[in-house]
Parts: structure tokens; sequence; C-alpha cells
């Protein structure tokens, strides 16, 4: 008799169809079960634990070689300057307070020149706090000087060569060095 009905009426036969297909999504687009949150949730846990300590390491030796290369433009700029303005420029490093300054060593009006020491009003060019996780590691310039520069001409003030090394939490080394004839490298140690 069922089949007879539906043959015979082939509206009823629609929406029997229609009536399963809508029942159907309807118990499906009921939203997830509690266990399917839970096993998702498992899975973003194990997916952060991996990648942080990553991303954390990552951001370290960013800093510390965006840190190395900044120490690289400041001496850059240094030489660029010293010859520019026709007068010393000096880089005074200081490894304890992590911090380090630019400056024109030519006695401005009211300090002394070349004396390797920013007073008076000479122009200084930068001040440099290393940034946070990044240590000044060491300064090593002839002499045992802090205070490596550039002439007029260019050269290392008072033939002044050596190199600055920065390291971070994880003992990653970069080191800028100054050759004789005023050349500078930057290098992963």
């Amino acid at each position: 008799m069922h089949f007879e009905n539906a043959v015979c009426n082939p509206q009823k036969k629609f929406n029997m169809k229609y009536r399963q297909r809508v029942t159907k999504l309807h118990r499906n687009s009921q939203g997830f079960t509690t266990v399917e949150l839970i096993v998702v949730m498992a899975i973003m846990g194990v997916l952060m634990a991996i990648a942080i300590p990553n991303y954390s390491q990552w951001i370290a030796n960013y800093r510390l070689k965006a840190a190395a290369r900044e120490i690289y433009t400041n001496f850059q700029k240094a030489r660029i300057e010293a010859i520019k303005t026709n007068s010393n420029v000096v880089l005074s490093f200081n490894a304890g307070a992590e911090t380090y300054q630019v400056f024109v060593d030519n006695g401005g009006t009211t300090g002394t020149a070349d004396d390797d020491t920013q007073n008076g009003d000479e122009r200084i060019l930068a001040n440099v706090t290393m940034p946070a996780s990044v240590d000044l590691d060491s300064v090593n310039f002839s002499l045992g000087s802090t205070t490596p520069g550039f002439t007029a001409r260019g050269l290392p003030l008072s033939s002044r060569i050596g190199n600055v090394q920065v390291r971070n939490d994880d003992n990653v080394r970069y080191q800028i060095s100054l050759s004789l004839a005023g050349g500078l490298t930057l290098e992963r140690l």
C-alpha cells in the first residue's frame, strides 16, 4: 500500500525525501561534541608546546643580530661623519652598563677636542643601550681601549684596531671587527 501511495502521489514521495534531508541536516548541525573539543584542544596544546620555545629562541637570536647590525651601522656612521666633518668621531663603549655612545670629538665650543671623551657641547650622534637579553660581551681594541673611532681621513683613531662582541642568553655571539685600513666586518662566531 505504501508503494502504491508513493507511485500514485509523487508529491508525497518528494515530501518524504525532503523531510529526510532536513532531518539529517538538523541532526548534523547540532555542534561539536565534548570529546571533539577536548581532542582539538589537546592538539593545539601540543602544537603550542612545540612552537613557543622555538619562537622564544627566534626572538632572542633576532634581537642579538639586530644589536650587532646596529653597532656595525654606527661604526659606519662614525666613519662617514668623521670624513664629512673633518674631525675625529669616537665610539665610547661601557660594557658594564651595556651602553655605548657615538660622538664628534671636536670640542664643540665648550669642550676639549680629541680627548676621546664627550664633553661640553660636542655633538652626540647616538646613545645606545643594548636590548633585553643581549650583552655587550667584550670590547677589545689596541692598548686596552674601549673608545675606537675614526680620523678625518676615515682611518682608525690612533691606529686602534680590534673588535666588539655581543652575545645573548643562549651564548650565541656576533663580532664586529675594525681593521687598520678602517674596514669593518660583522660575523657570527
